[in-house]
């Protein structure tokens, strides 16, 4: 009797053991909730792009810098690195000012991570500067690095280059 007791015992301890897994030690991430909702997270992503465009169209660069995070860092071509939101209102603040300026972008893909504290942005746009009065467009490809903080997305690093082979021919 002592014997079959102990047989039945035991699977129910090796279930109550797996049941109580914290996930940390579900190394897999199988663990259901630590998933977020990538769905919701990505479009709530997208809305932060969708202010980034209107603020972009506002020439608003202190605005701009504030959906980055307080470390973040922008890294436009042929310009050195803006890291920190003084450095990236500046940078923003000098293309904003080239005559002629109009930018737009749309993320061709993004990519959230299951426990919803990252995500990538890969995507194209489209720049129109005129220096010296005649229009000069530009077409290239960015990726930004977005990170959740406190609920918010903040981007953490952005960068962009033109299609344009090099020397702008």
């Amino acid at each position: 009797m002592r014997k079959s007791l102990l047989l039945l015992t035991v699977p129910a301890l090796l279930t109550a053991c797996q049941a109580s897994e914290t996930p940390a030690d579900d190394p897999a991430g199988a663990s259901a909730a630590a998933t977020a909702d990538t769905g919701a997270e990505e479009q709530a992503i997208r809305q932060q792009v969708d202010r980034w465009l209107q603020l972009v169209e506002a020439k608003d660069a202190e605005t701009i810098a504030g959906l980055y995070t307080e470390d973040g860092a922008v890294m436009p071509p042929n310009a050195p690195i803006g890291k920190g939101r003084a450095a990236i209102k500046e940078t923003w603040a000098a293309m904003m000012q080239t005559p002629g300026f109009a930018l737009t972008f749309e993320p061709e893909e993004i990519l959230v991570a299951a426990s919803g504290d990252l995500a990538l942005d890969r995507g194209t746009y489209r720049l129109t500067v005129a220096p010296d009065g005649t229009p000069v467009t530009d077409t290239g490809k960015y990726v930004v690095v977005w990170r959740n903080v406190g609920g918010e997305w903040k981007a953490a690093a952005d960068i962009f280059n033109s299609d344009l082979p090099a020397g702008g021919g």
